[in-house]
This record gives structure tokens, C-alpha cells and sequence, in this order.
């Protein structure tokens, strides 16, 4: 196997000069250059890339962590970091934390030690003063589950005033009964789609149930577990906002196998407009969140960040959309299950 040597030897050149080329740097006449090209051709070599690195301090790869994979949402997220990071030179490590601590400080210790060049955070198990403190000087970006407390650029939607719109479309079609079922305070953005969805109901009149806003999370089964829960209560909604179009179909298939169809008898709204809410029965009606533009853009920030172009506190909000498809009914005859 060739080496640096070989290709300085070969080109007539120091193995400075034979660097400072492969490091396409400018201070090299163009005729030297073109030898150090031939050589390193001729010799088919190939640089020690983790030197090289190390010696200018950085690794070209990028880590993004979250929670899980399995979410289609994150797919997409992913996506978008993915195709800017390798325009710009750099690889992409996915870890998956599986809600995990433990597994979280692991991945954490790659950015405490230099192993990566930054970090694209989908969503973070630690606190976000704890974060600031231990990651403060570090090159990390938050996106789609921004911890507030965590002082760091981010990119998200508006996810309070994006509840607040679906559930005043609930209302404009008619619908006064509305339930909803989210995650709790498990991530931030849950939290926020229960203010909105307060916040529609209170301008519009509309007495809130306790026993209606259901926090079982946002996957499949939790939409199954908060329909279940809904089929033990003596009242029903008209219509259900779920914070998740997984949760959605979860409860739309809970409903079906209860006699309950969707949306004659129960008007079911998604969020997110993953792959899934296009081609589940039926077609569910949700809001879009521009999952593979804030992959973009948060790897967009993360790269300023990295030049040290990026001012700390930038925030980006992106826009949403209430698709319309077809588990919203009118509820015209405004009578409860």
C-alpha cells in the first residue's frame, strides 16, 4: 500500500507539499499540484482520512439521536439531514436512545469527546439545564422536539397554534364534543398540542371534559389504549384530535372492531402527514409538518454552527397545513354516540 512518502517521492515534491494539496489548500503553484495529482493517481493512493482529521480537529460526521426509528414521522426528518450533510462532505450516524438515559449519555459522550463534529437532537431524554451546562461550547441543534430549557438553535413547526387550527376545524365542522389524545408531558410538543387544543375550545364555548383529553402517547397502540379508555366512559365525542396519525389509526381500528366506523360515527383527525395517513382506511385527515425541510434545515444551522457563521439563539418556524382527507365528517345531525 502506497504512502504519503511514496506519492512525495513520486511527485518530486515534500510530504508537506503532497498535504497541502490533498488538503486543497491554496499555496501550491498549479504544475506541482498536477504532479501530486498523477502520483497519488498513479499510486492509487488513498489518505489516511483519521489522521487527517484529527490533525484538523474534525471528523465530518454528524450524529442524530432520537428516541426511535420506528416512528415514519423521523423518517423523513432524517431524510433531509441526511441529503445536506453529504452535499457538504459529511456522514451521518443515526442513534437511537429507545427512551433510555443510560443509552442517551453514551451517545452524548461522542460529543463530549470530539468523536463527531455535532449533533442534530430529534428529541432528548435529559433536562435542558443539564444539557446547556454539559454540551455548552458544543455544536448541537434541536428539531422537531425542541426542550425549551435547552439553549441551542432549533427548527420546528408551531406546534400550539397548528392543535389550535385542527381542533377549530373539528368545530367548523360542526363537532362540540372533541376529545384528545396525546403524550402527556413525555416531549414538549404534546404539551404544547393540548394548549391548542384547550385554546380552540375555549374561544369557541366549548365546556372541556378532563375524561376526554387522554395522554397515552403517540404510537399505534396508544391510540388503542386511549380508544379503549374512551368505550368504558358513559359519553362519547363526536370527533377525536390525536397528536399522531400512528394514534389515529390506532384508535380508528379500536372504534371499527367496537361496531364505531370512521368518520359516520366518529370523526378521527391525525397529525404529522406520514406515509401512513395516506394510505390507511380510511384516508386520515390530519396536519402536515414539512418533516423532510426541518431535517434540512436543522443540518442547514448545525453546518453555520460548525463555521461559527450562526448566531446561538436562531430559531426556525416552519409552516403547517390541515390536509383534508376522509375520517372528518360534518356532524350535521350533532348526535352522540
Amino acid at each position: 500500500m502506497a504512502t504519503i512518502k511514496d506519492v512525495a517521492k513520486m511527485a518530486r515534491v515534500s510530504v508537506a507539499t503532497v498535504s497541502r494539496v490533498i488538503n486543497n489548500e491554496n499555496n501550491v503553484q498549479d504544475e506541482t499540484k498536477e504532479r501530486v495529482v498523477q502520483a497519488v493517481e498513479a499510486l492509487n493512493y488513498s489518505p489516511n482520512m483519521l489522521g487527517r482529521n484529527l490533525r484538523r480537529l474534525e471528523t465530518k460526521k454528524i450524529l442524530v439521536m432520537l428516541n426511535t426509528i420506528s416512528n415514519q414521522f423521523y423518517s423523513r426528518v432524517v431524510k433531509g439531514i441526511e441529503e445536506c450533510a453529504i452535499k457538504e462532505g459529511y456522514t451521518v450516524m443515526v442513534c437511537m436512545t429507545h427512551g433510555d438515559v443510560s443509552i442517551e449519555e453514551q451517545y452524548l459522550q461522542m460529543l463530549k469527546t470530539k468523536l463527531v463534529d455535532g449533533a442534530v437532537f430529534l428529541t432528548v431524554e435529559k433536562d435542558g439545564e443539564t444539557l446547556s451546562r454539559e454540551l455548552s461550547g458544543i455544536n448541537v441543534v434541536q428539531a422537531c422536539e425542541p426542550n425549551p430549557q435547552f439553549d441551542t438553535p432549533q427548527v420546528s413547526i408551531d406546534n400550539e397554534q397548528a392543535a389550535y387550527e385542527a381542533v377549530s376545524y373539528l368545530i367548523k365542522k360542526g363537532h362540540t364534543k372533541i376529545a384528545y389524545f396525546g403524550a402527556g408531558d413525555i416531549y414538549n410538543s404534546s404539551v404544547v398540542r393540548c394548549a391548542g387544543y384547550k385554546r380552540a375550545l375555549l374561544e369557541n364555548d366549548i365546556k372541556l371534559k378532563a375524561e376526554w383529553v387522554l395522554r397515552e402517547g403517540f404510537s399505534f397502540n396508544s391510540g388503542i389504549r386511549a380508544a379503549r379508555m374512551l368505550l368504558g366512559q358513559e359519553e362519547m365525542p363526536t370527533a377525536i384530535f390525536c397528536s399522531s396519525d400512528s394514534c389515529a389509526a390506532g384508535a380508528i381500528k379500536t372504534f371499527a372492531q367496537s361496531g364505531i366506523n370512521t368518520p359516520d360515527d366518529i370523526s378521527i383527525m391525525g397529525f404529522d402527514d406520514t406515509q401512513l395517513s395516506q394510505i390507511y382506511m380510511p384516508s386520515i385527515t390530519t396536519t402536515r409538518q414539512p418533516q423532510y425541510e426541518i431535517g434540512y434545515k436543522a443540518m442547514e444551522l448545525l453546518l453555520k454552527k460548525i463555521n461559527k457563521t450562526l448566531i446561538e439563539k436562531s430559531q426556525i418556524i416552519l409552516g403547517h397545513q390541515i390536509i383534508e382527507r376522509e375520517s372528518v365528517n360534518e356532524n350535521k345531525r350533532g348526535r352522540d354516540l
